[in-house]
């Protein structure tokens, strides 16, 4: 799940990008496994010390829930990997009201992520990391750094349901030019292996599959050519 940019610009050798909402894009996914997550999320201006870390696994759709808090706080985007290379005096003076930083767990990303979160905490500017395990976990130097993640109030991407799998799988066949009929949908998510990795894998199956699962018997076999148990 990602979002639309509507803007960009560099900070020296830093590049910020500001998502904006594009008519065009996909309807977010409010329920389900996202529900927790969307909640905490959009109630960001009662976030305790102005800060959230969202956690959830490998393709659960982090980073389109962090660019659709930053378009609606108008912060700006970066990753842990950017922050990772920029000079901590550039971080340290950057101009911005609020500050989404995707995939802040980054091996490279401590001292400039410790950067970051000071700029944000003297300016209160609000602030919202992603990553895949608790914040606690992600560095344990610099130790200040380690304590700060270790408080901070996090909000969970659940793991998925049979609900919420089957609207990732609708949109991934949308992405794709797939329709398939609700039977098939309803019939993939409740036999598919339940992980977020194994949506996209399902969808790509289904593009290769005669039949393209229009039918029971085709997304039986988008299933055994998976080897996944069909049922």
């Amino acid at each position: 799940m990602t979002g639309a940019s509507g803007g960009s610009r560099h900070a020296g050798q830093l590049f910020l990008d500001f998502p904006k909402a594009d008519p065009e894009s996909r309807p977010l996914i409010e329920s389900g496994s996202y529900a927790t997550a969307v909640t905490s999320i959009r109630c960001w201006r009662l976030w305790p010390g102005g800060q959230m870390a969202l956690v959830g696994e490998a393709q659960a759709g982090r980073t389109r829930l962090l660019r659709m808090w930053a378009e609606d706080a108008r912060a700006a985007y970066v990753t842990g990997e950017a922050l990772g290379t920029a000079e901590i005096d550039e971080i340290a003076w950057l101009s911005v009201s609020a500050l989404a930083v995707d995939d802040a767990d980054h091996p490279a990303a401590a001292m400039g992520l410790f950067a970051a979160l000071n700029l944000c905490r003297d300016r209160r500017a609000p602030v919202l990391l992603s990553g895949r395990t608790e914040p606690a976990r992600w560095f344990t130097t610099p130790p200040d750094l380690r304590s700060r993640l270790a408080a901070m109030p996090v909000a969970h991407i659940d793991p998925p349901d049979d609900e919420t799998l089957a609207d990732r799988l609708r949109e991934e066949c949308a992405l794709r030019h797939l329709i398939i009929p609700e039977e098939s949908v309803t019939y993939l998510a409740h036999r598919m292996e339940p992980s977020w990795e194994a949506v996209g894998r399902v969808a790509d199956q289904i593009a290769r599959t005669p039949g393209r699962a229009e039918g029971l018997r085709s997304a039986r076999a988008v299933l055994l050519a998976l080897e996944m148990d069909p049922g």
